[in-house]
């Protein structure tokens, strides 16, 4: 297996937009745009109470919508606000990043004629400013301190149980054998202990640590459930941790190095895995629907492959089709590749072939 290339050119960089442009062109696209973002369509889709997408909980958030992306949070201090407040809530960010990640995916920029008036004062949570020098190293130790995947440890165990039994592993995929999982209760970091995890290298255009993205799991391999010890509930096994503001612009997950200017990216890692083993072609993982429209492959990639999700919503069609654009404006040659059954991804459509062979 080859290492990716580094990368030679940036990425491209966030234009200015205006709010008002933006919240026009988002009326009514809300649940898309939060599930291109990586929200579930089974939380947009609930109604009634439930607990927080982004800060959990057991009843404190409602999805109202009505056109705006209206929602009700009781974990924060303005209990709620609209779809740019709850974009803000989700990715942890401030309004100008919000701004930014809502347009990308509703495929804005300043460079078709948008006005850049200054977008109107938001009230929003503060949060605490983050070193991005300071954070890439907090990042590299904890990447540092786990080890190459093996088959019999709980990240391979957790691939195989997924379908995905592998006898080489890429190298930008690691076990941490006690990763602590932090939470906030009361605005005081608190640890629930410590899990297995898998860990994946976010890498940015420029092949530098933009992030770490981190599945937690039981020591046999199944996906951990920590439970919030206040309120009870179950909270994600999935997480996210950026450099910093903007640092996931262009990145993506470089399971597999091109290979003769070929090169195919999925949005999940296990979907690019699956991509992997039922094509033979080297992927890339962008992380999110968001992630795949945005990513930014080497120039040495001249043949790319877009290995979609066939989403009830459509959000993933929408995805890959926007990045297949931009990739025939950069003159290379691009095929989209869709599951045929709605619903499914690259890792459904392997399992099933697994089914029939074994049968």
């Amino acid at each position: 297996m080859r290492n990716s290339n580094p990368v030679s050119t940036p990425g491209p960089k966030a234009c200015p937009v205006d709010a008002e442009t933006v919240r026009r062109a988002a009326f009514g696209r809300w649940s898309d745009i939060l599930q291109a973002l990586g929200m579930s369509a089974e939380v947009l889709a609930k109604k009634r109470n439930q607990p927080c997408p982004a800060c959990g909980g057991t009843d404190r958030f409602q999805f109202i919508d009505k056109g705006q992306g209206r929602f009700v949070c009781r974990g924060l201090d303005s209990m709620g606000g609209d779809g740019f407040t709850l974009v803000q809530h989700w990715l942890g960010c401030d309004f100008k990043t919000a701004l930014q990640a809502i347009a990308a995916t509703l495929g804005l920029s300043a460079d078709i004629g948008l006005p850049t008036t200054p977008a109107r004062p938001e009230i929003t949570p503060k949060r605490a400013a983050v070193d991005p020098e300071r954070q890439r190293d907090k990042l590299a130790a904890t990447w540092h301190a786990a080890k190459p995947v093996t088959a019999g440890d709980p990240v391979g165990r957790y691939l195989a149980q997924r379908g995905l039994d592998m006898a080489v592993y890429p190298e930008a995929l690691r076990h941490h054998h006690a990763l602590p999982y932090w939470i906030e209760v009361d605005g005081q970091p608190q640890t629930l202990g410590s899990y297995p995890a898998l860990l994946a290298a976010v890498t940015s255009p420029a092949g530098d640590l933009a992030g770490l993205h981190r599945i937690y799991l039981t020591a046999d391999g199944h996906k951990a459930a920590p439970v919030h010890p206040v309120t009870g509930a179950v909270l994600p096994c999935r997480k996210l941790t950026t450099v910093g503001e903007g640092s996931m612009q262009g990145a993506g997950v470089r399971l597999y190095g091109p290979e003769n200017g070929v090169l195919a990216v999925a949005e999940g890692i296990e979907t690019a895995l699956a991509a992997r083993v039922g094509s033979g072609l080297p992927c890339w993982a962008a992380v999110s629907a968001w992630g795949l429209q945005n990513i930014v492959l080497p120039e040495s990639v001249t043949d790319a492959y877009v290995m979609g999700d066939n989403d009830i919503s459509g959000t993933g069609q929408r995805a890959a089709h926007a990045l297949a654009r931009r990739m025939q404006e950069e003159e290379r040659q691009v095929r989209v590749e869709i599951p045929s059954r709605p619903g499914d991804d690259w890792l459904d459509v392997l399992n099933e072939r697994q089914r029939i062979e074994v049968a």
